[in-house]
């Protein structure tokens, strides 16, 4: 923030004229019409707010100035002063140095000493501040209050007058268009732009603007420029819906507020059958597909503007695209560190607790941990902090599910995978691995549906592979070679780089016998890929005690003897 002579803030019945020249008139912009709103929690906004609600949230800030988890939830950390994704320790850079200028004069020192000893540096007790400063404990109650109440009032002058911003992840779904002649087809139009506008808010850090603004600019052919500028948004998503026979045809796009451009487009050809069915599974697919690429678009842009001056969410934003990436363990690595960085910043950050947990799991789940009981303990104290920020939060009742299975749990690990998709029915992620947690729980048979609704949710998600090899592993378990065979082959096609997926391929290969070429060639680059896999450890990482299972993995080992995986 720039010092306060050189905003040139209007001058009041308590600032001093000789210290902060200018008048309000110089410098104080009109206030812009907010017609933002979040759906879901708070706004990321604080413009609606009255000078009471504001001076209460101060206050609340002061108190927790030295508890960083609690300063976290600061809604002060939404204000106009900070940048986008501010952290706490950014908030108290703003209030320390606020108070240091603010009351930099001799007359005010006193009242620059009341707020450091009250807050910034507390005594244990008021009674002891006051009798630091040398002050009566009246006396002090009064400076105190004065202190608070000329820095509330000015910063609140500055967040009412600092220009609205876009948060990074901010979206508004325009009315989809009906290009066809049924009026009857109007309630499945704007039910799809309802509901992509629900299942974005549940994006960590998306801000979506509410649908009864985003009807306003139906039919109305505004430039996506002028519209992001109006709502302070970065992005703008259109789209159309035409009936073609007993066919439905949906085509959206996704375009930079900033520049106009087109960022990602998509067409659905869907039959006319349940036309419920078609609007829920439209939504959760642009959901998933705008949720990758947004990551992916904002990380960019933060990276190309500011790149020595990225907050936590910033990194934590970096960390998201990376793991969006084609599964490698050097990508998940890279995430990895990319989280730790963000927590450095920011060690309540919501996003990389959890992320940062799911890429020790996943570390694990692929065999490439060389501390396979460290990092599952690691992940386990990074979920659990998650929950206690947001313990209703889809994503880390999710990861808490991951450790719980890689745990030797999967039990339980089946009621937060349960419990996360009641939170949340379209994460894919959950419903992919409750199919994973039957195979292990001796039931592989049961797995294909759960992983199934996961790849209709989202068809084109970087997981997508994984869940491929999910069903494929339920198969070879099952002695179902010739369907392992082929979603493996799937699978191993859209990502090379996964060592277990073609280890599995080559088991399936070599187990139907008529194969064993093949087999020897994809082993060769599993071990290329995955050099430290062994037998012994495969045994030694059996994740259930189901006899069932148990029966069906002593046929797995017995396919990987066939390709000469080695023994230890």
């Amino acid at each position: 923030m720039r010092s306060l002579a050189d905003q040139r803030v209007a001058a009041d019945e308590w600032i001093y004229p000789d210290e902060l020249p200018g008048s309000c008139d110089e410098w104080i912009p009109a206030t812009q019409n907010a017609t933002r709103t979040k759906v879901g929690p708070a706004s990321n906004s604080l413009a609606a707010l009255d000078y009471g609600e504001f001076a209460a949230m101060l206050k609340g800030a002061l108190r927790n100035f030295s508890r960083s988890d609690l300063l976290a939830r600061s809604p002060l950390l939404r204000s106009r002063l900070l940048a986008t994704g501010a952290s706490a320790a950014d908030l108290q850079a703003l209030l320390r140095r606020t108070a240091a200028e603010l009351f930099c004069g001799p007359r005010d020192e006193k009242l620059r000493r009341v707020l450091e000893l009250s807050y910034f540096r507390p005594a244990p007790k008021q009674e002891v501040a006051a009798e630091r400063l040398g002050l009566a404990f009246s006396t002090y109650r009064r400076h105190l209050g004065t202190a608070l109440e000329r820095l509330a009032r000015w910063l609140w002058k500055l967040e009412q007058a600092a220009p609205a911003r876009a948060p990074s992840l901010s979206i508004v779904v325009l009315p989809f268009a009906n290009l066809s002649s049924e009026e009857g087809l109007g309630y499945l139009v704007d039910g799809i732009t309802e509901n992509l506008t629900t299942d974005l808010s549940r994006v960590p850090d998306m801000l979506v603007i509410g649908r009864n603004t985003a009807f306003t600019y139906r039919g109305k052919g505004l430039d996506p420029r002028d519209i992001g500028r109006e709502l302070s948004v970065h992005y703008v998503m259109e789209g159309s819906v035409q009936a073609e026979g007993d066919r439905l045809r949906i085509n959206a796009k996704l375009i930079d507020a900033e520049t106009g451009a087109q960022l990602w487009a998509d067409r659905f050809d869907k039959p006319r059958e349940n036309p419920f069915d078609v609007q829920d599974e439209i939504t959760a697919r642009l959901a998933h597909s705008v949720d990758v690429q947004l990551v992916d678009a904002e990380s960019r842009r933060v990276l190309a503007q500011r790149p020595n001056e990225l907050s936590a969410a910033d990194v934590t934003l970096r960390a998201r695209a990376v793991w969006n990436r084609p599964f490698r363990l050097d990508t998940v690595r890279e995430a990895r560190r990319l989280y730790e960085a963000a927590l450095r910043q920011d060690e309540c950050n919501l996003g990389a607790l959890i992320g940062l947990a799911d890429c020790h799991v996943r570390e694990v789940a692929f065999y490439g941990s060389e501390n396979r009981r460290g990092q599952i303990c690691i992940a386990e104290g990074l979920v659990a902090k998650a929950l206690a920020l947001a313990p209703n939060n889809a994503a880390a009742n999710f990861i808490r599910g991951t450790v719980l299975f890689a745990k030797r749990a999967p039990q339980a690990a089946v009621e937060l995978f349960e419990r996360a998709i009641a939170l949340d029915g379209n994460l894919a992620r959950a419903h992919a691995y409750r199919g994973l947690a039957e195979i292990t729980l001796g039931r592989a048979e049961a797995a294909e549906s759960h992983v199934a609704r996961a790849m209709r949710l989202s068809p084109r998600d970087p997981m997508y592979p994984s869940w491929e090899m999910i069903v494929g592993i339920a198969d070879l378990y099952l002695g179902r070679l010739d369907a392992a065979v082929v979603h493996l082959q799937h699978s191993a096609a859209l990502n090379r780089n996964c060592g277990w997926t073609q280890v599995a391929l080559a088991v399936a290969l070599a187990l139907r016998g008529r194969d064993d070429e093949q087999a020897a060639l994809i082993c060769a680059e599993a071990r290329r890929i995955a050099p430290n896999f062994t037998i012994a450890r495969y045994r030694s990482e059996v994740l259930s005690r189901d006899p069932v299972y148990l029966a069906q993995r002593e046929r797995f080992i017995a396919g990987l003897r066939k390709i000469r995986i080695p023994d230890a």
